[in-house]
């Protein structure tokens, strides 16, 4: 059985009439009814009643017409399922420079190669490298000096990017609302969930300190960076964020950093490749990435 023979199948199906199908599949009435005869005889029964004239289908082949119809739809579904795969860049980041990082990346690539599609799956930290290993493509991640990425793979390919910073920051008209800051005052905070990546380089670096001199009010957790930092930006506390994330803000004074008060992470940015199972695309984008 051949796709073009679904496709004849249908059409006769759709249709109800041999003249009508052929023309639709632009063949002669007589080479026409010998593909249908050819369709019968592989299913084993009779879907046209030749008895009549014209010829109509029988209720067997009437019944047949959803199913044929998906058949056809899946086959052609299942073709350019492979086909995007095949021109698709996966990448798997932290959900921090998803947003961050991604959308320049992703720029940055189209600007040389413009018929490139992605699939960005964003994930935390662990899970990130989790879907790396099980799907591929290419790891954008974080890395602390106090959590260190180590692939035991030795076909896994790492380049550094760069480093971003975990800022604390508060909004202009909160900074003006609390006026100076100083020890032993009360502060709203907004913080990552206990045991995530960036919640463990805080309590690593920052927070001892900031629990020594301050009094902590912790207002609102969440995992998400941009979601703190809509609440950050809406006035309800102070949040480290990282510093490619709010560098607008920043510069436009929306935002005000607590650096040199509450102290900063600096952390690695690092893209990894699994090159024993990366095609050409996905490495070509690697070593592009790696360029810029």
């Amino acid at each position: 059985m051949e796709l073009k023979w679904l496709e004849d199948l249908l059409a006769l199906l759709e249709e109800k009439s041999i003249t009508r199908a052929a023309e639709r599949r632009h063949v002669t009435q007589p080479a026409y009814s010998r593909r249908v005869k050819q369709i019968e005889d592989w299913l084993g029964v009779e879907l046209v009643n030749r008895a009549t004239k014209p010829v109509n289908i029988r209720p067997i082949g009437l019944a047949m017409e959803a199913d044929v119809r998906d058949l056809v739809n899946r086959f052609y579904a299942l073709r350019n399922k492979a086909h995007e795969n095949q021109n698709k860049i996966t990448f798997i980041a932290q959900h921090t420079l998803s947003v961050s990082r991604i959308p320049q990346i992703i720029r940055d690539i189209n600007a040389l190669s413009p018929k490139t599609s992605f699939r960005v799956m964003p994930a935390n930290n662990n899970g990130c490298q989790n879907l790396f290993l099980k799907e591929g493509g290419l790891l954008l991640c974080y890395q602390n000096s106090n959590q260190p990425i180590n692939f035991t793979q030795a076909s896994i390919a790492k380049i550094k990017l760069g480093n971003d910073y975990l800022l604390p920051v508060v909004s202009r008209e909160l900074a003006i609302k609390m006026g100076p800051i100083k020890a032993g005052m009360r502060l709203p905070i907004l913080m990552y969930p206990k045991g995530g990546f960036l919640a463990e380089c805080l309590a690593q670096m920052c927070l001892p300190r900031v629990f020594r001199d301050y009094r902590v009010e912790l207002v609102c957790e969440s995992a998400f960076s941009a979601s703190l930092k809509e609440k950050v930006l809406g006035s309800m506390g102070i949040a480290w964020l990282a510093k490619d994330l709010i560098q607008t803000e920043l510069e436009n004074g929306a935002l005000i950093s607590l650096e040199d008060l509450l102290g900063s992470v600096m952390l690695d940015v690092l893209l990894f490749c699994k090159e024993d199972e990366a095609n050409d695309q996905v490495t070509n984008a690697f070593n592009m990435i790696g360029s810029f």
